[in-house]
């Protein structure tokens, strides 16, 4: 796939038809019995090999909307792509104080940071900077953590926690299995592992949560952003960061199921199909 992606990426023609090629590509490809029986199981489509094709093409496309975002002369581009976003939702919480935007290693990647980069908001985000240009770097007036780095995860909820207190939005996502101690959850037979570190600041600081997709619909993106409502605040605080990510995960379990354009797990299918998410850590 890599070879691909990098020569449509690199073609003279407008993002919505590279996209149309990479669509036609994936007409062409081989079936992946790993990622068949992933389908298998925990579709909720018609046909195995069409849920093969839509998984090859989202996660594809994904990377050449991430290669235009990361180009300054055809960002705008990857951002026309999304449909007008609806940010009521955010807009309402920051009224209140501070936001976490619970995001997730779904649909094409960096694009809901970088339309929140270009919006007037006190951002801070949780991302992997390695792969992030300098130039990118340099315009963006948000704060930039990097939880893979180690020098920044001693300091990570500390610095996350005085943005929120102060009454910023973060961004991070929720999918990720960084820290000690990573709560386990079973769903869809795999048994998935997160970081206790959005959930605790979340209880820690009762601020809002707000689930935040950017999301492949059809073509276009869509961007997604529901409320999450807290669990009881009389459980103990292991009991209530447990429920905290059962509930995330209720909000994002539909998209694994019925939306294989933005699961951006093929291209680890054939190793590690199991463990879509672990194996999206850092992207």
């Amino acid at each position: 796939m890599a070879g691909l992606v990098e020569s449509v990426a690199a073609m003279s023609l407008p993002l919505p038809a590279k996209l149309e090629l990479l669509r036609e590509a994936a007409a062409r490809e081989s079936r992946q019995e790993r990622l068949l029986r992933w389908a298998a199981n925990h579709r909720e489509i018609a046909s195995g090999d069409d849920w093969c094709r839509r998984a090859w093409w989202g996660a594809a496309a994904g990377e050449v909307v991430r290669d235009h975002l990361y180009d300054p002369e055809r960002r705008a581009d990857a951002l026309r792509l999304v449909e007008a976003a609806d940010w009521t939702a955010l807009d309402e919480a920051r009224r209140n104080g501070g936001v976490i935007l619970a995001a997730a290693h779904l649909g094409p990647p960096k694009v809901l940071m970088n339309l929140l980069l270009d919006r007037d908001l006190p951002l801070a985000v949780w991302t992997n900077t390695r792969d992030m240009p300098a130039w990118l770097r340099r315009q963006s007036r948000a704060t930039l953590f990097d939880p893979l780095q180690a020098d920044q995860r001693g300091v990570l909820l500390v610095r996350s926690a005085a943005h929120l207190r102060a009454g910023g939005v973060l961004l991070a996502a929720a999918d990720q299995a960084t820290g000690q101690r990573p709560v386990e959850i079973e769903r869809l037979g795999i048994r998935w592992r997160f970081s206790r570190g959005l959930p605790a600041l979340a209880r820690r600081l009762g601020v809002t949560v707000i689930v935040a997709l950017a999301l492949w619909r059809g073509e276009r993106i869509h961007v997604e952003c529901r409320r999450l409502e807290p669990p009881d605040e009389s459980l103990a605080d292991d009991a209530w960061q447990l429920a905290w990510l059962e509930r995330y995960v209720e909000a994002v379990e539909p998209t694994i199921q019925q939306s294989p354009e933005n699961l951006r797990f093929l291209r680890w299918a054939v190793d590690r199909v199991a463990r879509p998410w672990e194996a999206a850590q850092g992207d």
